[in-house]
C-alpha cells in the first residue's frame, strides 16, 4: 500500500512538472516584453542615429574648413595647390572613415534592437519551437551584423591612402 502511494505520488509529481514544462508563457507577459525591447531599440537606434548625424556635421565642417585654407594658400601662393589639396583629400577621407564607423553603429543598433524583439516574441513558444525560434533570430543578428561590418570595412579600404 505504501509503494502504491509512493508511486501515485511520483506520477503526481512528473506529470506536474511536464505540465509547467510546457505551458505556454502568459500572452500579456511577452507583449509586455516586446514592447520593451520595442522601446528599448528603438531609444538604441535614434542615439545612434543622432551620434551618425553629429560625426557628419563635424565632418562637413572639417572639409569645409580644409577647402578654405586651400584657397586662402592658392590666392598667396599658387604653385602650392597639389600639396595642399592632398589635404583636403586626407581629411574627406578621414571623414568618410568616421562617418563609416558611425553608420556601422546604427546598423548593428538596428540589428540588435530587432533581435532583442524577436527574441522577446520566441518566448510566446515553448521547447523546440522557442528553441528554433531563437536560433533563426540569433541567425538574422549575426548576418545583419555581418553585412554592417562589411559595408564599414568596404568604406574603410575606399578611404585609405
Amino acid at each position: 500500500m505504501n509503494n502504491h502511494r509512493i508511486s501515485l505520488l511520483t506520477a503526481l509529481v512528473a506529470a506536474a512538472l511536464l505540465s509547467a514544462c510546457s505551458q505556454n508563457t502568459d500572452p500579456a507577459k511577452v507583449q509586455g516584453e516586446v514592447a520593451k525591447a520595442q522601446a528599448d531599440g528603438q531609444k538604441t537606434i535614434v542615439d545612434a542615429q543622432a551620434k551618425l548625424d553629429q560625426v557628419n556635421a563635424q565632418n562637413n565642417k572639417n572639409v569645409v574648413n580644409a577647402q578654405v585654407d586651400v584657397r586662402a594658400v592658392n590666392v598667396s601662393n599658387p604653385p602650392a595647390t597639389p600639396a595642399v589639396n592632398a589635404d583636403v583629400t586626407k581629411t574627406r577621407m578621414e571623414a568618410n572613415k568616421k562617418i563609416a564607423d558611425a553608420q556601422y553603429d546604427v546598423d548593428k543598433a538596428k540589428g540588435e534592437a530587432a533581435y532583442n524583439v524577436a527574441k522577446a516574441q520566441c518566448e510566446a513558444q515553448t521547447g523546440d519551437a522557442e528553441k528554433t525560434c531563437e536560433s533563426s533570430a540569433k541567425a538574422r543578428y549575426e548576418s545583419v551584423i555581418a553585412a554592417a561590418k562589411t559595408k564599414a570595412d568596404a568604406a574603410h579600404q575606399r578611404n585609405d591612402g
